[in-house]
Formats: C-alpha cells, sequence, structure tokens
C-alpha cells in the first residue's frame, strides 16, 4: 500500500519514453562491457535477418495468437487485470495521444532490446540457450510484477510470453521477430482495454 501512494496521479508520455530509452541505454551498456571488440558486430547482428519480413509477419501472427488466447482466458476464467496503481496509470495512457503507440512500440522495441538482445544474448554465450531463457523469462516476469500484482495467474503468462520472446531471439537469431510479437501483442491489448472501458463508461 505504501509503495502504491508513492506513485503519482499521472505519469506523463515523455517520462514513460525517457523510462524505456533507460531500459535501451542499460542495453548497450550491457553489450559494450561484456562483448568486447564484437560489441559491433554484436549490436548490428541484433538486426540482421535473411528474412526480415518472415521475421516479421511470424512474429506479428505469435503476438495475434498470444493475445487471442488471453481473450479467451478472459472469458473462460476470471481473468483480469488487478485493480492498482500501476493499471490505473495504464488505463489512464490509453486515452493520452499517442498512448496506445507508446504502450506498443515504446514498450515493444526497448524490452526487447534489454532483455532479449542484451541479457538473453549475453547468458546464451555463458550457460547455453534453456537456461538462459528460462532465467531471463523469470527476470521479465519479475519486472511485471509491480504491474499485475494481485494476480499470480497473470505472472505465470507473463513468464510465458517471456520465453516466447526468447524462443523467437533464439530461433531466429535477431530481434524483428520477438520485437513484432511484443509490439502487436502490447497494441492489440491496448486497443481491447481502451474499448472495454468505453463500454464499461457506457453501460
Amino acid at each position: 500500500m505504501e509503495e502504491d501512494k508513492k506513485l503519482p496521479n499521472d505519469i506523463t508520455l515523455t517520462s514513460v519514453w525517457k523510462s524505456f530509452s533507460l531500459f535501451v541505454i542499460i542495453a548497450m551498456i550491457i553489450i559494450i562491457v561484456f562483448h568486447g571488440e564484437g560489441r559491433l558486430t554484436y549490436i548490428k547482428h541484433l538486426w540482421l535477418s535473411d528474412a526480415v519480413h518472415i521475421d516479421i509477419v511470424v512474429g506479428g501472427f505469435i503476438g495475434v495468437g498470444f493475445t487471442g488466447l488471453i481473450v479467451l482466458l478472459y472469458y473462460l476464467t476470471n481473468l483480469s487485470l488487478p485493480k492498482n496503481e500501476y493499471t490505473r496509470l495504464i488505463r489512464k495512457m490509453l486515452y493520452k495521444k499517442f498512448g496506445i503507440f507508446t504502450i506498443a512500440f515504446g514498450a515493444g522495441f526497448s524490452e526487447e532490446i534489454l532483455f532479449r538482445g542484451a541479457i538473453l544474448g549475453l547468458l546464451i554465450m555463458y550457460i547455453g540457450a534453456a537456461p538462459a531463457l528460462l532465467i531471463v523469462s523469470f527476470i521479465f516476469m519479475a519486472l511485471h510484477i509491480p504491474q499485475y500484482k494481485g494476480n499470480i495467474f497473470i505472472h505465470v503468462i507473463v513468464f510465458g510470453m517471456g520465453m516466447i520472446l526468447g524462443g523467437l531471439f533464439i530461433w531466429t537469431e535477431a530481434l524483428w521477430a520477438p520485437v513484432a510479437a511484443h509490439v502487436t501483442y502490447n497494441g492489440l491489448m491496448a486497443r481491447l482495454m481502451k474499448k472495454q472501458d468505453q463500454a464499461q463508461t457506457v453501460t
């Protein structure tokens, strides 16, 4: 409760983009520090793919599929976002100009660069793909705990999403597919949340 009281009543999109920029800066620091002389090659490799368009399409389909799964669970179970200060701020963002764009592209790009491009890519070098995937998916879930506190099932879903996004990165060896999946999922879920709020307001 004390943590909730420290949160502002609203948050500007500029502040949100600054947070996303911090993710990218941290990612670049990790890559620069731990990849040595191969750092520039690694950064370029994150965006090099023999089939960029295919990666984007595959990622987009997976994002749509994951959204469909969440919608299905919503109707079949009592799955819903917990009502806390974090989700309240997110809902406010939905109604800001470029709010949905920020949620989709800002989070999609910055989180993938940090979690998959930097942390997962680094851990794979030291401990292998499978354990690295598990660890990074857990860290990804842990980052979202404050946002979804009050619903353990959603934490499991976020962990599963982290596994899928990491799997896409390992499979394609680039960021296009996980970014496309993340952006698509965030964008669709944001749109659905806004429509749901508007429908509840009307009724």
